[in-house]
């Protein structure tokens, strides 16, 4: 995935989490930070998850052309 992939992807995924709220419009500044924080790690989750699915697959490749 591209990188503008990424954000789309976990922004669609917030807004349907945030809207899925019968509150949204009265959340309090510390739940709208909590809810921020929860939204970068599951960003920074799945970019780390992305980088280690790549480079397992660099690492097959190379395995495989190693070994053939």
């Amino acid at each position: 995935m591209a990188p503008q992939e990424i954000i789309d992807r976990i922004d669609e995924q917030n807004r349907r989490l945030l809207y899925a709220r019968s509150d949204f419009q009265q959340l309090t500044h510390e739940q709208v930070l909590q809810l921020m924080n929860t939204a970068a790690m599951r960003g920074f989750r799945f970019g780390s998850d992305s980088a280690l699915s790549l480079v397992q697959s660099k690492l097959l490749v190379k395995y495989l052309s190693e070994t053939a």
